[in-house]
């Protein structure tokens, strides 16, 4: 597997056929004899900025924390709950059950229903 050309930068939708993002990284086992394996994948910017900057990714990493349970750090998802379909990779739980969405949610919440117009809770 091309891991660059196939996985990372992929499309991800959840059970439910929902956008979830893309892959933003990759997580490889490196054995003795044998070669890597793709353990899991990481979704989120704090992998994203990392690809740039890890002084960005660490300085997003401690704001990030601030959106709740499980934030702050790269949501990984293992690679067995990955399905992939041509250039989507399909996930096999609903993307709402993990925090990607979290800071999507609280712009929503305390932004977007703020502005005359905007979406209503």
């Amino acid at each position: 597997m091309l891991l660059v050309a196939e996985v990372l930068d992929n499309q991800l939708l959840d059970s439910t056929g929902r956008n979830a993002g893309k892959v933003d990284g990759v997580i490889i086992e490196l054995r003795p004899d044998r070669p890597p394996k793709l353990t899991y994948i990481e979704v989120g910017p704090i992998t994203l900025l990392d690809r740039f900057s890890r002084r960005l990714a660490r300085w997003y990493a401690r704001i990030d924390a601030h959106f709740g349970e499980g934030r702050g750090q790269p949501i990984r998802i293992p690679w067995t709950r990955v399905k992939q379909e041509e250039v989507t990779l399909e996930l096999d739980f609903k993307a709402e059950s993990t925090p990607i969405f979290a800071v999507e949610n609280w712009l929503s919440k305390r932004i977007v229903t703020r502005i005359p117009g905007g979406r209503q809770s």
